[in-house]
C-alpha cells in the first residue's frame, strides 16, 4: 500500500533494495532510510548538518549504514546469549515500512514499522522541525517475558571532536569499555582526548559544545537510564572501512539507550519507548544543561 506523500516529501531510491525518504522543507533537508529506518541526515536551512553521515557508507540491504541515527535493537552491543548473532541487533540492517507522513505546523511526522524478532516489534516515530525527535517504542506480543536492549545511536556532527565539550553527566556511574572497569564519569566539561566507549548511567539531558561551528546540541532522553558516549579516534577509525581515516575529528555519538545495567524486561503485553530529542542551541559561553 502506498503512503500519501505531502508536497515537500517524496521517495528515491539510493541503492537495489534501499528507499530514501526525502524532506526539502523550506527550514531543513532531512534524509531517512527504509533500511534500518534511520534518519541519515538533517540540516536545517543555512547551517551545518546536525548529523554526521559517512561518505563511506555503504547502502545495500543486510548492511548497516555508517551514520545519522543507527537503531540499535532488540539488544545493544553483543547478543548477550548467541555470539553468532550481529552485534547491534537486527533493526538497522533490515527492511522497515513506511507507514504515514504527513505535515502538520511546520513540523513533519514519520512513523515507520519494523522487523519483528522472537515476540517483540518495533515502531518508530520522528518529528523534524525546530528539533529532531525520535522515539522508538517496543511490544512484547508473546507469553513471556523478554529483555530488551536498544539505543538511537545519534552520529552527532561537530567541527573538530577534539575540541568539543560534553556536559551534564556529573558523575555518573559509567562502565569504561576502552580501560574495561566501571568508574565515575568526571564531572565538569568532559573532552575528547583519545577513544572513547563508555556506557554512563544517567537519566539527565548532554550538551555537546562545539565552538567551531559555534553551536550546542542538547540530547535529551525519554524512557532511557543510560546514555552511550562513543568516538573511535584515529586507531580504531582505521580499522572500520566504512569510515574515512579522519572522520572521528567529525562526529561524537551520544546515544539516548537501555544498555549494559539499564536493559529492560517488558512483561507480555506491555510496551516501552525509547526517546531523544535532539535540539540546536546559540554556543553560550560557559557549559551547562
Amino acid at each position: 500500500m502506498s503512503v500519501a506523500l505531502p508536497p515537500a516529501a517524496s521517495l528515491s531510491n539510493r541503492a537495489p533494495g534501499v528507499d530514501i525518504l526525502v524532506i526539502a522543507a523550506a527550514d531543513f533537508h532531512a534524509e531517512i532510510s527504509l533500511l534500518g529506518g534511520q534518519l541519515l541526515s538533517f540540516r536545517p536551512a543555512g547551517e551545518q548538518p546536525l548529523l554526521y553521515l559517512s561518505p563511506q557508507a555503504r547502502y545495500l540491504p543486510g548492511k548497516a549504514i555508517r551514520g545519522g541515527v543507527p537503531l540499535c535493537w532488540p539488544w545493544f552491543g553483543p547478543h548477550p546469549d548467541d555470539p553468532t548473532q550481529p552485534a547491534h541487533g537486527v533493526a538497522r540492517t533490515q527492511a522497515w515500512r513506511l507507514d504515514e507522513v504527513r505535515e502538520d505546523a511546520g513540523a513533519f511526522h514519520v512513523k515507520l514499522s519494523g522487523p519483528q524478532h522472537h515476540g517483540l516489534t518495533a515502531e518508530m516515530e520522528y518529528r523534524l522541525g525546530a528539533a529532531v525527535e525520535a522515539a522508538l517504542t517496543t511490544r512484547n506480543h508473546g507469553d513471556r517475558p523478554l529483555r530488551l536492549g536498544a539505543a538511537l545511536h545519534s552520529y552527532l556532527a561537530v567541527g573538530d571532536a577534539r575540541l568539543a565539550t560534553l556536559s551534564g553527566l556529573d558523575g555518573a556511574r559509567c562502565h569504561d569499555k576502552v580501560a574495561g572497569r566501571e568508574r565515575r564519569w568526571p564531572d565538569g566539561e568532559f573532552r575528547f582526548h583519545g577513544e572513547v566507549d563508555s556506557i554512563v548511567y544517567s537519566e539527565r539531558p548532554a550538551l555537546l559544545r562545539d565552538p567551531v561551528w559555534q553551536r550546542c546540541i542538547r540530547v535529551t532522553a525519554e524512557g532511557a537510564g543510560s546514555v552511550v558516549v562513543w568516538n573511535p579516534a584515529a586507531e580504531k577509525t582505521a580499522l572500520l572501512g566504512d569510515l574515512p581515516t579522519t572522520a572521528w575529528l567529525d562526529f561524537i555519538c551520544v546515544e539516548t539507550a537501555n544498555a549494559g545495567d539499564d536493559v529492560r524486561e517488558l512483561a507480555p503485553g506491555a510496551s516501552h519507548r525509547l526517546a531523544c530529542r535532539l535540539t540546536l542551541e546559540p554556543f553560550h559561553a560557559e557549559a551547562g544543561v
